[in-house]
């Protein structure tokens, strides 16, 4: 059954970011529980995603990547300060990077993306 852009974002993409994030923050020496608080994120979550055990169903380009390690860093130098909206960043670029786009393909149902507010992410005129 095809889902919608909005369902994939967080099923697919939501983690990816989160582990890359997660695990960026870590190796910059920030810790697990710390990085969980921060993310709004189990303990549990984060070493899953440290440990590469969940979240990496999708790899990155390098440009991404160092989006994500960026981030990573402006968290840790702005103590701490909006990290939710760090990751809301991450996300626009992959809007841009058209990374969105090329999961969608993998889901896409037309009839059910002509309501989603995401269906300009859709590769389907409407």
């Amino acid at each position: 059954m095809a889902k919608q852009p909005c369902e994939i974002i967080v099923k697919h993409i939501l983690p990816s970011v989160r582990a890359q994030l997660s695990k960026e923050l870590v190796d910059l020496g920030m810790s697990q529980q710390k990085t969980a608080e921060l993310l709004d994120l189990t303990p549990a979550a984060v070493s899953q995603y440290v440990s590469e055990k969940r979240g990496y169903e999708i790899e990155f380009n390098d440009t991404i990547k160092k989006e994500i390690r960026k981030k990573a860093k402006e968290i840790i130098q702005e103590d701490k300060k909006q990290p939710l909206n760090k990751i809301c960043k991450i996300c626009d670029i992959l809007k841009d990077e058209n990374i969105i786009k090329q999961i969608n393909q993998q889901y896409e149902d037309p009839e059910r993306c002509s309501f989603c507010r995401f269906q300009d992410l859709c590769t389907t005129p409407q």
